[in-house]
Parts: C-alpha cells; sequence; structure tokens
C-alpha cells in the first residue's frame, strides 16, 4: 500500500501542473461542491441540488462496484476518470472535471441549451467553461491513468467504459439575491463601458478598418476590471466575453455564420492557451481587427436574397463546377438575368467573383496548412497546376510556392 500512495501523490502532482483537480473519495462517497467548482451548487436550486448530491452518491457507488476504470461525461459534458482503489475501506480516485475540446461559444451556447439553462445564466457559463482545463490529447490522458489503475491492480489490461453520469433535470435557481446593487462610481463604469463597445462594434459592423486601428492602440487589460483572484483565469474569461460581443458584431455586418465560427473557434484556442497576461493583451487587441476584417472580406450585408445565397454557395463549395451555367442551373434562373443581377449587386462579373473567392481559399489553406500547392489547386477546384499558379500570380504577384516560402522567412 505504501507504493500505492507514492504512486497516486505522484499522479496527483503531474494532474495539478496540468491545472487537473484529482481527489480520493471514501464510501459513502458524498459529493462536495469542490468536485465540479462549484457549478451546480451555483446553478441548482437548495432542493435540486441536495437531489443532486444523493443521485451522484448513487453513481459512484455504481462505478465503485461495477468498474476498476471509467471514464464519465456529465450533462454539461464535462469529463471525470474514475479508478477503484484496491483497498478496505471503498474509495475511488476521481479526475476532473476538465474537457478534451475547448468550449467554443458554440458549445458553450449547445450545452446551455441543452441543460435548458436560464439566460441569466449564460455569462456564468461562459466563463465556468473557460476556466475548465483543455486536455488535447485524449489518448495521453486515458494513458496516464490507465496504467495507473492497472498497476494499482497489478492488471496488464484494462478497459476504461464511458459512462454518462447523474442526467437529473434540476430546477435553476434566479439567485437575484445575489446581483450586487449598482453604486455611482459603478454606474459611470458601465456606461463608459456599454458606449465603447456600442462605437466599437458599429466600425466593425461596417468594416471601418481605420476606426478599429485608431481604438486598438487605445485597448488594454489593464483597463479591464478583475473579478477573481486568479488574475490569468480572469483574463481570459474577459476576453471570452469580449470575442462574444466582437463575432456578434461581424454577424450582424452580414458575414456568414460558418466564417464567424471559425473565427470564433481560433480566437478561444488562443486564449485558452495563452500562458501570461501580456500574450492575452496582443489577442485582446488582435480580436477586433479580425471581425473587422472579416466583415470586409465576407460581409454580404447589401445583397439580395438571392444573391447572398449564391455567394455563399460559391464561397462553400469552391472544388465544384462554379460557371454561370452550373449556377444559374443550381438556382434556377435564367444565365443572362443571373450575369447581370450579379453584377449589379456585387460590382464584378460572376467568373471574376469565382477566381477571387478561390484564390482567398487557396491563401488561407497556405497559411494554415503544409497542403502540397498540388492539393490546394484541386481543393479550389482548379484541376490544372499551370493554370492555377498563373492565376495565383496575376492577383497576387508571386507563385504560391514563393508565397509560402515568403512566410517560412517571415
Amino acid at each position: 500500500m505504501p507504493d500505492n500512495q507514492l504512486l497516486l501523490s505522484y499522479t496527483q502532482a503531474i494532474l495539478s501542473e496540468m491545472r487537473i483537480s484529482s481527489r480520493i473519495i471514501q464510501y459513502p462517497f458524498l459529493w462536495e461542491a469542490l468536485f465540479d467548482h462549484e457549478l451546480r451548487r451555483s446553478i441548482y436550486t437548495e432542493a435540486d441540488y441536495r437531489t443532486f448530491c444523493k443521485n451522484i452518491s448513487a453513481d459512484c457507488m455504481d462505478i465503485y462496484q461495477k468498474h476498476i476504470l471509467g471514464r464519465g461525461t456529465d450533462r454539461f459534458g464535462c469529463e471525470y476518470i474514475f479508478v477503484r482503489l484496491p483497498q478496505e475501506t471503498p474509495a475511488l480516485f476521481v479526475v476532473g472535471p476538465f474537457t478534451y475540446v475547448p468550449f467554443t461559444m458554440t458549445r458553450v451556447d449547445e450545452y446551455c441549451r441543452k441543460a435548458g439553462l436560464p439566460e441569466h445564466f449564460q455569462d456564468f457559463m461562459q466563463q465556468y467553461y473557460v476556466s475548465l482545463p483543455v486536455i488535447p490529447e485524449e489518448h495521453g490522458m486515458e494513458s496516464l491513468i490507465g496504467n495507473l489503475a492497472q498497476f494499482l491492480w497489478g492488471e496488464e489490461k484494462l478497459s476504461m467504459p464511458h459512462l454518462i453520469l447523474n442526467t437529473h433535470q434540476a430546477g435553476f435557481s434566479d439567485h437575484t439575491d445575489m446581483i450586487p446593487k449598482p453604486t455611482p462610481s459603478s454606474i459611470v463604469y458601465m456606461e463608459s463601458k456599454y458606449e465603447s463597445e456600442e462605437r466599437l462594434c458599429a466600425y466593425i459592423m461596417e468594416g471601418n478598418l481605420e476606426k478599429i486601428e485608431e481604438i486598438r492602440e487605445k485597448l488594454s487589460l489593464s483597463s479591464i476590471k478583475q473579478h477573481f483572484p486568479d488574475s490569468l483565469r480572469d483574463q481570459k474569461n474577459n476576453l471570452i466575453m469580449f470575442n462574444t460581443i466582437c463575432r456578434k458584431a461581424a454577424q450582424s455586418g452580414g458575414v456568414h455564420p460558418v466564417y464567424v465560427d471559425t473565427e470564433v473557434n481560433r480566437i478561444t484556442a488562443l486564449i485558452e492557451y495563452a500562458v501570461n497576461i501580456k500574450q492575452l493583451d496582443s489577442i485582446y487587441k488582435d480580436i477586433p481587427r479580425k471581425y473587422c476584417m472579416l466583415v470586409r472580406t465576407y460581409s454580404m450585408e447589401d445583397y439580395s436574397p438571392t444573391i447572398k445565397k449564391i455567394v455563399t454557395h460559391i464561397r462553400l463549395n469552391p472544388d465544384t463546377d462554379l460557371t454561370l451555367k452550373a449556377i444559374a442551373e443550381k438556382f434556377s434562373m435564367n444565365k443572362n438575368y443571373l450575369s447581370t443581377l450579379f453584377k449589379k449587386e456585387t460590382g464584378t462579373s460572376l467568373t471574376a467573383f469565382v477566381n477571387q473567392e478561390r484564390l482567398n481559399y487557396a491563401i488561407r489553406l497556405l497559411n494554415l496548412t503544409q497542403l502540397p500547392v498540388g492539393e490546394i489547386a484541386k481543393m479550389c477546384g482548379i484541376d490544372d497546376m499551370n493554370y492555377f499558379s498563373r492565376l495565383f500570380k496575376q492577383h497576387v504577384g508571386t507563385s504560391p510556392s514563393s508565397y509560402r516560402n515568403n512566410l517560412k522567412k517571415a
């Protein structure tokens, strides 16, 4: 047993370095608020919280009796791993909560909707989810705890069944008694904050890069009030909220949700993996510019519903047949009418627009992937490599290969 205790302590030290909570709970497996970072105690009614504690204790007993090792996912999408301990008093080693996939805004909204959370909990849940440690390598985590269980029990191999934890549908507290009363200084601060946010959103919606650049120079995380003792976690939460505000502005500016969601996910990952305030401050300054560029590049605000559908089809399907004839047939339109309407609304011919969108996609792939240039050309709907290179050089000023080499040098 001393060796087992040493191994458990060593494993807990590794998990602590990864910011993952772990604990040993003994029969009757009483749930404590800290086990889920006080999530349920914060949002459930008192009666439903007591019911949950009773049910989760029963879940733990069931896991103890049926499994040596198990991975559990709760109704909020949080991950836990359980290991039955080989000792006289029934006990479980519990790891979690954590997540294998960062909680993007879309994913947060999805879980809040599934759980039936009232709207006033949205901000709280966003902050809770971004506080969860993210383990990008699922196999590595399960190997760590799996090896621990195998050593403790002297087994060569143990399965790790995926369990669904307590699904009790609880009622949610309104917490109106916890809302602080505003003071004169807090009122002034909030008025200034909301006025600045409205101005920023207006510039993003307009795609006004000049004004955004002026604002970026003044942005600093030091000007944002801190709410929690952990300043890094606190500022990450603030940036998640700021990202949401800018995301909504870009969508209101006529950008298709596909592009908005891609940018949201990218920025959320950058925020989560930042290790210091300096990195977060750089991300903070860059967020408005990224969404402003989305509006400038992808906005369809001034297009008619028909042209919006056609433009979206072109942008989301660059590898398909995008000739005037093919698009006219797909949308049941006369070719001449489509050509005239498209040029009237976009200011360019359909063929020129398709070429530009394919090149935009090629540039993104050259920036974000290491795919061969020939494969990128095919993904952009151009099978002729020579034609692709000529078209790219004509619009960008250099060949695709030279463009990528310049990126590496930069």
